[in-house]
């Protein structure tokens, strides 16, 4: 992964304005060396199974990144966020990674509980929550500092036996 550090950096300055809304810490990634540290970062803890994370490409261009993060394999749950530079979206890209991840987090990872947080302002993050089946379970008031500003989180669930894998094969890289 330290290999797509000048390709993260350029996305990220690219949708810099666009990455600020929701998440302000991807923004510090616009240069190729916070992005070539983070991403060996990554690698460490993706070693230590803390957190996974994997890129998103269309053809050769860099779209995003998802993240499997608080995985307690114990419990068999975990959380995932995600995000695609504007340029990217509605082309269902999101949908058809966010839910490969999904199959390798309930297949080969065995988990059993998926959660997933969005700002209460996150509309296009709550349509692909539930396009892929997660359950609203509730709303966290003021449950994160989000550009000095206290919002709204939104959770939704999904379940194992609840997730419909539309045929998606996947392979870690």
């Amino acid at each position: 992964m330290p290999e797509h550090a000048q390709a993260l950096a350029t996305l990220v300055a690219q949708n810099r304005e666009h990455l600020q809304a929701y998440l302000p810490a991807v923004v510090q990634l616009d240069s190729f060396g916070e992005a070539q540290a983070y991403l060996q970062a990554a690698c460490a803890r993706a070693a230590s199974g803390d957190v996974l994370e994997w890129h998103v490409f269309s053809a050769t261009a860099l779209c995003g990144s998802i993240r499997l993060k608080d995985i307690d394999a114990a419990e068999r749950n975990a959380r995932i966020g995600y995000y695609l530079g504007s340029q990217f979206q509605g082309r269902g890209i999101a949908s058809a990674a966010v839910r490969a991840v999904l199959a390798h987090a309930f297949g080969a990872l065995q988990l059993h509980r998926i959660e997933l947080q969005c700002a209460a302002g996150n509309h296009a993050s709550m349509a692909l929550a539930e396009r892929l089946g997660f359950a609203h379970e509730g709303v966290l008031r003021q449950g994160e500092l989000l550009n000095g500003v206290f919002v709204d989180l939104h959770v939704f669930g999904l379940l194992q036996p609840d997730f419909v894998p539309e045929g998606v094969a996947f392979s870690p890289a």
